[in-house]
């Protein structure tokens, strides 16, 4: 009998669910034919769903998802197939996202777990006249992420954001004082660490794009980097560690919370008082 096919779970989403489904079978000592037998089909659909040919609809992740004991675990994960209109290179690391028990990011601009709606349709908008989707599609994806706040037990979340971040004129200075604001807000929650570092206290030049290091519930780490169109997700133990050391040493170089809350507000004070045309 040949050996089964390795699977990548890296590639998508997809392969990913694929990938978790024939652990969970595997764990219980089913074959695909025995799980078909269970949940009403054949053992060349179980295959598809490993493989991620073809994977399962509403109702099919339900019957896996208790032939499998996974306690909602697969219908979560399914979920996350809606992100079609994701790009593909962000797509597993927005779901390994919505897992994480700790998220620290760096970024040029203020990222998307942080965004206030008006914030976010500023940004889209700027976004369709390169050819990006419509607003209409991408907006609620975006919202929707930022839920894990008001879970019952949330993420622990460390922001560190450049300078430059504050300063983005982003939509005008309405939506600019309330994004700003949103982040003082954000700051007061006990989980929340939210960090300045000040124009010339770090060459930034290196990185040149946003960095976001996952630690996931079972201590596994991984590290997504993003630059304009472009991202890539690192789940290799040395890169992950390589990562780690450059965020480090910019959040060492950055203002402590405190010192970063005063600072945001007097951007907002001194910078968002008076109209100022947009930048998108």
């Amino acid at each position: 009998m040949p050996a089964p096919k390795e699977l990548d779970p890296t590639i998508s989403l997809e392969h990913y669910l694929g990938n978790q489904v024939r652990k969970r079978r595997e764990a219980k000592g089913l074959t695909q034919k025995q799980l078909g037998q269970m949940i009403f089909v054949s053992h060349n659909r179980i295959a598809q769903i490993e493989l991620a040919t073809d994977p399962p609809g509403p109702h099919l992740i339900v019957l896996l998802d208790a032939a499998l004991d996974a306690q909602g675990d697969l219908i979560e994960l399914w979920g996350h197939l809606g992100l079609e209109r994701v790009d593909d290179y962000a797509r597993l690391f927005l779901m390994r996202q919505g897992q994480a028990r700790i998220i620290q990011e760096y970024g040029l601009v203020i990222p998307g777990l942080v965004q206030t709606e008006d914030y976010v349709r500023a940004m889209f908008t700027a976004g369709e006249a390169v050819g990006e989707p419509p607003v209409a599609g991408k907006l609620p994806i975006r919202l929707a992420r930022q839920r894990i706040f008001d879970r019952e037990d949330p993420p622990w979340y460390r922001l560190t954001l450049d300078e430059s971040a504050l300063y983005r004129n982003v939509g005008g200075r309405a939506v600019m004082g309330a994004e700003l604001l949103h982040l003082l807000e954000l700051g007061k929650r006990p989980r929340v660490e939210i960090q300045v570092v000040p124009f010339g206290a770090l060459d930034l030049n290196a990185l040149g794009g946003s960095l976001c290091l996952l630690t996931m519930p079972d201590g596994s780490r991984a590290a997504y980097t993003e630059g304009l169109h472009t991202g890539r997700f690192f789940e290799d133990a040395e890169k992950v560690a390589r990562f780690t050391l450059v965020y480090d040493r910019i959040q060492a170089a950055a203002l402590d919370p405190e010192m970063s809350a005063a600072f945001i507000r007097n951007v907002m004070e001194e910078r968002y008082a008076w109209d100022l045309p947009p930048l998108a």
